[in-house]
């Protein structure tokens, strides 16, 4: 059977000459534009870069969640597959059932369920964090002026 990462890194790896493409790279690919345009994926780009400006946030907090955890010359970028306990901590769970980032190429099965993450927590673990809401996210997105009459 194939899973969903596999055709998403399937996907983007032809689009780019056959090398392979971790779940992190693929899911930020993704979000760029089509599989079959020639973008390369720039963790220093800003969140305009992105077709979905939430994007840039759950890449750069996976990111700085998994460089806490495994060093800070670690590229998640170079990794076949993402951390299923880092992406439950920095999206602080399932909310409705989803995962915050690569929902669709995580194995939900062997997944730790988030009261079970609290529970072995320890001051050295990745905090869990909350998400983000629809409203901060636009707030971020949307440039305020304030004009003085």
């Amino acid at each position: 059977m194939i899973s969903n990462h596999m055709l998403l890194s399937f996907s983007q790896s032809v689009a780019h000459g056959g090398q392979p493409i971790g779940q992190l790279t693929a899911y930020a690919l993704a979000h760029m534009g089509p599989a079959r345009s020639n973008i390369e994926y720039n963790p220093d780009v800003g969140l305009e870069a992105y077709t979905n400006s939430s994007v840039h946030t759950r890449l750069t907090s996976y990111t700085e969640a998994a460089r806490s955890v495994h060093g800070p010359a670690y590229d998640p970028r170079t990794e076949e597959r993402l951390d299923p306990e880092i992406v439950m901590r920095v999206g602080e769970g399932k909310k409705h059932g989803r995962f915050w980032l690569g929902d669709v190429v995580l194995n939900t099965g062997s997944t730790p369920p988030l009261n079970r993450l609290r529970a072995a927590s320890t001051s050295s673990s990745v905090p869990i964090s909350q998400r983000p809401t629809a409203v901060a996210a636009l707030q971020v997105s949307i440039p305020v002026s304030f004009v003085v009459l």
